[in-house]
């Protein structure tokens, strides 16, 4: 009987433990939330400006249904009030998994650039090429045709996606109705 009881007060001793230290994670994150949003919203608008260097400010593209993979899209703004292109975050399916393509479109209709975001579930030795910037500087200039863009040699499937990404872009930028 007193062995019963033991267990039982073992039980009770560090379900109150869990208890406590639960609810103290719940207070420190109540406190370091805000931050850790702040932080996450001022990494993501330095990954715009070196989209397009040009902007002074971006404001999201409001109002507009675009492609499923499309996860984001700010209107770039320079420092005279026009726009200086636009930023768009994109989704797609690569060999491993889901990869994540950052874009801008200037103006003029073409890439200013695109820098992969995400590629973590693709591999090290022939998809994860696509952060290097022989490939990403292909882009740079592009038009709508992407003609200029050559896939990587065995990594035909993650360099494809990444492409597809471009092109949603392109396909958003057309919702939008800046390029024709």
């Amino acid at each position: 009987m007193n062995e019963k009881r033991d267990i039982i007060k073992s039980i009770a001793v560090l379900t109150l433990i869990c208890i406590v230290i639960s609810g103290a994670l719940a207070v420190v994150n109540s406190f370091t939330a805000p931050v850790s949003t702040a932080n996450a919203a001022i990494r993501e608008d330095e990954a715009r400006r070196q989209i397009i260097p040009d902007a002074a400010s971006f404001e999201a593209v409001e109002g507009v249904e675009f492609d499923a993979r499309i996860i984001g899209a700010y209107r770039g703004i320079d420092a005279s009030g026009n726009t200086a292109g636009y930023v768009f975050t994109v989704n797609g399916t690569g060999f491993g998994g889901t990869i994540s393509v950052i874009c801008g479109i200037g103006a003029d209709g073409k890439v200013l650039r695109a820098q992969a975001l995400d590629i973590s579930g693709e591999t090290k030795t022939l998809g994860g090429k696509v952060v290097n910037p022989e490939y990403a500087d292909q882009y740079i200039g592009a038009d709508e045709s992407l003609s200029t863009v050559d896939a990587i040699s065995g990594a035909t499937i993650t360099s494809n996606a990444y492409k597809s990404c471009v092109e949603a872009a392109f396909e958003a930028m057309k919702t939008i109705g800046e390029v024709a």
